[in-house]
């Protein structure tokens, strides 16, 4: 399988996976159980998982990219999978200290601004991850068909 093949399945899979979770699974979540708290509770678990699939995709991604050359575009590919997979790790570190805030035994929230703060923080760091995954299919969708 050519390398831009490559990455465009294992990126697809984390956009559609990713996409479908937040897009659908969440919100019916909430519906179904009422409440943000309560669907909160099994995102925490969730995320757990989705974390660690996010991270070794993007991972194999920036493997992939090894042997790109050394021009001004390689470079660029080279900082900007770098940088999803530092935010990656950052997220894992949120989602540590989230879980923090939580008690789960009567499944409230610790402290509400604080919590709320860093949920916010997790949201847009998820959302620059997508954009980003979003404009490199983009990238290597248009690459393909040329």
């Amino acid at each position: 399988m050519e390398n831009n093949q490559f990455r465009i399945v294992i990126l697809s899979i984390w956009w559609g996976a990713f996409t479908f979770y937040a897009g659908f699974v969440v919100p019916l979540g909430m519906k179904v159980l009422g409440s943000h708290t309560q669907m909160g509770m099994i995102t925490q678990e969730v995320t757990v998982y989705l974390n660690i699939f996010s991270l070794i995709l993007f991972l194999l991604y920036a493997f992939s990219l090894r042997n790109e050359n050394s021009s001004s575009t390689g470079l660029v590919k080279q900082i900007v999978a770098t940088s999803i997979i530092g935010f990656q790790v950052l997220l894992f570190l949120i989602h540590f200290y989230l879980t923090e805030l939580i008690d789960f035994r009567y499944q409230k929230i610790l402290s509400l601004d604080t919590f709320y703060l860093l949920h916010r923080i997790y949201l847009i760091i998820e959302t620059i991850i997508w954009v980003s995954i979003s404009a490199i299919l983009f990238s290597l969708f248009k690459s393909t068909a040329n």
